[in-house]
């Protein structure tokens, strides 16, 4: 995790999201298993690896625009 910025990101993400924010170690644990399961993907369909894809769990938070009625 200490060289990829994807993992990076995703670590802050877990440790600082409004809804059920993970501990430092739960977090770890979590991106562990994502690891393993990208690793796996990516050995048994010959995929390749997708930064995107990683990031794609991250829920950034939407302004919303107000409409006048």
């Amino acid at each position: 995790m200490v060289h990829s910025d994807e993992f990076k990101e995703l670590h802050a993400y877990y440790t600082t999201r409004l809804e059920n924010p993970l501990k430092k170690m739960q977090s770890l644990i979590a991106i562990a298993c994502k690891v393993l399961r990208v690793i796996y993907t990516m050995l048994t369909n010959g995929t390749v690896y997708d930064p995107k894809k990683l990031k794609a769990d991250i829920k950034r938070p939407t302004k919303l625009k107000a409409v006048a009625a």
